[in-house]
């Protein structure tokens, strides 16, 4: 399984814990899984695993899902409402405590927003993007012709998207609106060597490319 796969000897699934153990703006790491082996190595890194999650939300389940049965189980125990709900993804491994806390900071420090999540700038404009027919055919997905200002990438408004790395959520939008990210929404930008968000086979290698390399310049 890819959560528990070791990532330049150390499972995958642990560098998402320590990141979290190490915040400031954390109460508890809860790790949801169906999966016993997983159980196991979560605890043995520090997290909590409360629960086994249910087998209505273990397969392709929307992420929102398996939150909101955490939050639940955690206010059903605690007797309190969740104020905001941080959920990370262990294939975002290079994420760390400060990129955690600054979601949740700055989503309290701006009560306009209902979420704020992790990302990176984005290279692939989609703006040269083609979709594929077929026999080959291929239309510009945006339907834009591609000339004049549309060529030139520093005319182009600056675009990013979500490394999977964290989504902090506030209770009325997890719950009312099923969703980590709102339509009113902030976000903390994490350089590309730490958005490797890992989900083909060659992202794999390049994260052992990348835990190495981070050794070597901090060993």
């Amino acid at each position: 399984m890819k959560n528990i796969k070791p990532l330049y000897g150390t499972p995958l699934i642990a560098y998402i814990i320590r990141a979290a153990l190490e915040s400031k703006m954390l109460d508890r790491v809860i790790v949801s899984t169906d999966h016993e082996e997983i159980k196991e190595i979560a605890l043995q890194y520090g997290a909590e695993v409360p629960f086994m999650r249910p087998r209505e939300i273990s397969t392709d389940c929307p992420s929102e899902f398996v939150t909101q049965h955490a939050i639940s189980f955690v206010e059903k125990e605690q007797g309190v409402e969740v104020e905001i709900a941080v959920s990370m993804q262990p294939t975002t491994p290079f994420i760390e405590a400060n990129d955690i806390d600054a979601c949740v900071l700055m989503l309290q420090g701006n009560p306009q927003w209902d979420s704020v999540f992790t990302g990176s700038v984005v290279h692939e404009r989609p703006e040269w993007m083609f979709a594929i027919g077929d026999g080959g055919g291929a239309s510009l997905f945006l339907g834009e012709l591609l000339r004049g200002e549309t060529g030139v990438v520093q005319s182009l408004p600056r675009l990013a998207m979500p490394n999977g790395g964290a989504y902090a959520t506030r209770r009325q939008a997890l719950f009312g609106e099923n969703l980590l990210i709102s339509p009113r929404t902030g976000i903390h930008l994490m350089p590309l060597e730490r958005s490797v968000d890992i989900d083909e086979p060659i992202d794999f290698e390049f994260a052992e490319f990348m835990a190495q390399r981070k050794e070597n310049m901090h060993g």
